[in-house]
């Protein structure tokens, strides 16, 4: 049996190194495979003639092209991963029947720039790392369910929200003119719990491709609110094409055409929304579809405001536990501590986009949401896994 590990330390140059680890004929056949690569591998030695145990192979990620890189290699590199095996062999009774295949990174940068010691301590603290992981499985299944929506990966620079931690805030953007547009958005306050709507009326006169428009200056969480009445597969290609994360389909339209949209979205890895307004009986609708929305939406239209009675009455106790259930018309800031607690998302258009300050009145909503993943979020992983 053979288990996987990785582990990235450093800033100025980083030291990246993943660890395959085992015994067996998995672990021999690997092992085997690493000593016939190019560029050729090495053993990890503390010094010529003096191999470790486990014993280890470290072979390089990428190409060796130059002198600088094979001093590294050869030396500060693989004395790092060779002393932390040793230590590790010793002092935490590491089963020396093991074997270790180890890639690392070599940098190549001047010699005028490196600082062995440094370099020394990346790599030597990365293998401990790498390995401790491995023999410990890490990650966790929960470790993973908790980081995926708020790891930022840093050669990235954004994360790829899923509307999993509720409640949050959408702002419909039903606005007239792209000046209007950029200037709402521009001014709303940076939050996890906002999301943007490309509202229907701003795509009808612009185009789908107002969500690029968006996309620039908010790369979060953007719904394209096409309330989708007929061919569903086209226009949520469309959107996705456009980069959108979510696409709104009408529960007006054909069975065929709501059934159409949602697979199109899975099939894309968007989310399918689901406006139910002016229908009589939403949950009848959801109960008959084969293929479920991700979100349904419980809508009273800008026309329909004068009676404010008539929104059906939901509640997630009508669904099953997939279901994010989303409110919009009537919500505002007065209202937010009543609905949180009934609904996932809370929409809100002409509450923000025709006050005077937009922004005032976006952060406190959103403060009535709870906290945003950034407030908690360190560069470590201060809440790692300590079963090591």
């Amino acid at each position: 049996m053979i288990k996987f590990g990785e582990a990235i330390l450093g800033t100025d140059l980083k030291a990246i190194v993943n660890v395959i680890i085992g015994k067996g004929t998995e672990i021999d056949t690997a092992f085997t495979n690493a000593l016939t690569r190019r560029p050729s591998p090495i053993f990890a030695n503390l010094r010529d003639n003096l191999i470790v145990r486990p014993l280890t192979i470290v072979v390089p990620q990428n190409d060796i092209n130059s002198e600088i890189q094979v001093e590294l290699l050869n030396g500060v590199i693989q004395y790092g991963v060779a002393k932390a095996i040793a230590d590790m062999g010793e002092k935490e009774g590491i089963d020396n029947d093991l074997k270790a295949v180890i890639t690392v990174s070599v940098p190549d940068v001047p010699f005028t720039t490196i600082n062995k010691r440094k370099l020394f301590q990346y790599y030597y603290g990365a293998t401990k790392l790498a390995i401790n992981r491995a023999l410990s499985e890490y990650p966790s299944a929960e470790k993973i369910k908790k980081e995926k929506y708020r790891a930022l990966h840093p050669l990235v620079g954004f994360r790829d929200i899923k509307l999993e931690r509720p409640p949050y805030l959408q702002v419909a953007l039903d606005v007239p003119t792209i000046e209007s547009m950029e200037n709402i958005v521009e001014s709303l306050p940076q939050s996890d719990r906002i999301i943007i709507e490309a509202g229907t009326p701003l795509i009808k006169k612009y185009g789908i491709e107002v969500i690029e428009q968006i996309r620039e200056i908010f790369d979060g969480f953007i719904v394209a609110d096409l309330k989708t009445l007929d061919t569903g597969r086209i226009e949520v290609r469309m959107a996705f094409e456009a980069t959108a994360n979510a696409v709104v389909l009408s529960g007006l339209a054909p069975k065929s055409t709501i059934l159409k949209g949602i697979h199109e979205c899975q099939k894309c890895g968007i989310m399918s929304y689901l406006d139910t307004i002016n229908l009589n009986n939403p949950v009848e609708l959801y109960n008959k579809l084969e293929l479920k929305p991700d979100v349904l939406m419980v809508h009273r239209g800008i026309d329909e405001e004068i009676n404010k009675n008539n929104r059906a009455i939901i509640s997630k106790e009508d669904f099953d536990d997939n279901v994010i259930l989303g409110v919009a018309g009537g919500v505002s800031a007065e209202t937010v501590e009543d609905l949180k607690n009934k609904y996932d998302i809370l929409v809100v258009g002409r509450g923000i986009t025709k006050s005077r300050e937009p922004a005032r009145v976006a952060r406190s909503i959103v403060n009535k949401l709870g906290d945003d993943i950034e407030q908690y979020r360190l560069y470590l992983d201060e809440d790692e896994d300590i079963a090591y």
